[in-house]
């Protein structure tokens, strides 16, 4: 609506848009420089050249909004006494760090198209954000929902952001998260929900039981090295240098493994796997973390948990 603002009665169309859209835009009837802002929005080339490719890539969003509508009904299945949240979209102007923001005291979530044009928009490879392909690839319109229930886990459970230094607090924590946008979007793919190419994850769960292996022998689990959480939790164009199908962020994929075995295994609501204590998902993963351990024989796994099946 902003873009098609009557230039010649902007002072009229800014309360329309106030109203309408208060998230976007504030107006002080005392302040002229407020039609000013909405005019240098619509009309800084960047944001035109923003808007048109959304028009053109976004023209139908009929499949995203029956994903959504699949994905809300989980969502108000966890919690039934919450209502829907107005969904918004915007052009942000390349966003980068916050391409999706719920704000949960409004029961709004915010989407920035011009973020999710996909990686071959070329804009996204100059300045000013100058990204790789492996960071393009997670543009796409398919991650929407993906980044709107990671937004969701993270706004209504801060807890999930200061919840220890080590290793394995840090994987739990990025697990906890997945595990999340896991119940709210079942019916998608492991490879979606990670924002794994189909190599990438392919690559995880043949080398899960090598990688936990490789976390215990390098003694990592429980270092609080920044220069390991930078390798093995932020996003990157593969862990491994002389792996390429190894994906980034191989920590969140342990740590969704292990959140995933604790809720197998113990009878915990979502709600209080998202508050209680890595080490206390940790030490109550003992069926994952035995299986990975016990690399030779599934007997000696079986013996430890008490399970003769």
């Amino acid at each position: 609506d902003a873009f098609n603002v009557n230039r010649q009665n902007v002072e009229k169309e800014k309360y329309n848009l106030a109203k309408n859209y208060s998230l976007f835009f504030e107006v002080d009837e005392k302040d002229p420089r407020s039609v000013m802002y909405l005019l240098e929005y619509v009309e800084l080339p960047l944001n035109k050249e923003l808007h048109d490719e959304v028009q053109k890539k976004h023209k139908d969003l009929t499949l995203l909004e029956n994903e959504l509508t699949q994905a809300f009904s989980y969502y108000q299945h966890y919690f039934p006494k919450e209502k829907r949240p107005e969904i918004y979209t915007y052009i942000s102007s390349l966003d980068f760090e916050h391409p999706v923001d719920w704000i949960d005291s409004l029961h709004t979530v915010v989407v920035a198209l011009d973020m999710y044009l996909g990686s071959t928009f070329k804009p996204y490879y100059i300045a000013p954000l100058n990204l790789f392909q492996y960071q393009t690839y997670k543009l796409q319109e398919k991650f929407i929902p993906v980044d709107i229930f990671k937004a969701a886990a993270r706004a209504k459970y801060e807890n999930l952001e200061y919840e220890g230094n080590t290793m394995i607090e840090k994987m739990i924590s990025e697990g906890k998260v997945q595990y999340f946008v896991n119940a709210m979007m079942p019916f998608a793919e492991d490879s979606t929900r990670l924002k794994y190419t189909s190599k990438q994850m392919e690559w995880a769960k043949n080398s899960e039981l090598g990688l936990w292996r490789f976390f215990v022998d390098k003694k990592l689990l429980h270092s609080e090295d920044y220069v390991a959480y930078k390798k093995y939790i932020e996003d990157g164009p593969f862990t491994f240098s002389e792996e390429t199908d190894s994906p980034g962020r191989i920590g969140e994929y342990i740590g969704f493994k292990i959140v995933k075995s604790y809720m197998e295994n113990n009878k915990v609501t979502l709600k209080d796997m998202l508050l209680a204590a890595p080490e206390d998902i940790f030490n109550n993963s003992t069926r994952y973390i035995c299986c990975c351990i016990c690399l030779n024989t599934t007997r000696a796994c079986r013996s430890i948990n008490g399970d003769s099946n």
